[in-house]
């Protein structure tokens, strides 16, 4: 089955199957808005630009855990709503927050999730207002983004995971130290220890376990 990096293929082909078979000529931007509708984003910009950000991640091996979409397009979506010229660890945490896996992790760890969300929110509004640029042009992971995607997939490989989750994203963003993403998850008490103890051996932070 083909996934979201093949988008532009998957709409070359829409668009030629139209033509055979319903005799319906729809113009090369048409098809591509239609498959990123297909993907659930707003339009092919947001849904190029995660392209973009999965290949800037990516080891480039056939074998290596696939990273889920959603979390990398919502937090590109955040930075382009904003004219945001990069994408930051930032934008990245704001979208894990909404993410199943990464949430119910933060929540065994104790994360305020609406504390949290509000943090990052006037972060990156105010503080990253620096990084505005109405250039039409679409926003790029930092350096310190992609080696978050990087870490998460290494991190998945070496359990034998097929997938990458929005877990293993967060617990990689524990290793950027000087990130305010890091500092924001350190001051709701959270450890990068405390989300290995709940993914690997389902236990809650003060105690207890959970079948979660």
């Amino acid at each position: 089955m083909r996934d979201f990096r093949d988008a532009k293929a998957m709409a070359h082909t829409l668009r030629a199957a139209l033509a055979t078979k319903d005799h319906l000529n729809i113009t090369v931007s048409q098809s591509l808005e239609l498959i990123a509708q297909a993907f659930g984003v707003a339009d092919w910009n947001t849904l190029s630009a995660a392209i973009r950000g999965e290949a800037a991640g990516s080891r480039n091996n056939a074998h290596s855990p696939q990273f889920p979409a959603t979390a990398t397009m919502r937090a590109l979506a955040y930075a382009r709503q904003r004219k945001h010229q990069y994408a930051t660890l930032e934008h990245l945490l704001l979208a894990l927050i909404d993410d199943l896996d990464a949430s119910v992790v933060m929540k065994a760890c104790k994360v305020d999730l609406g504390a949290l969300r509000e943090k990052l929110t006037n972060y990156i509004d105010i503080d990253l207002i620096k990084l505005a640029i109405d250039d039409g042009g679409e926003p790029k992971p930092t350096a310190g983004f992609q080696r978050v995607l990087q870490r998460a997939a290494h991190y998945a490989e070496g359990r034998g995971l097929p997938n990458r989750t929005g877990a293993e994203l967060l617990v990689a963003i524990f290793a950027e130290h000087e990130s305010p993403a890091a500092r924001l998850l350190g001051e709701q008490g959270m450890t990068r220890q405390d989300a290995l103890n709940f993914i690997i051996q389902g236990v809650v932070k003060g105690g207890g376990e959970t079948s979660v």
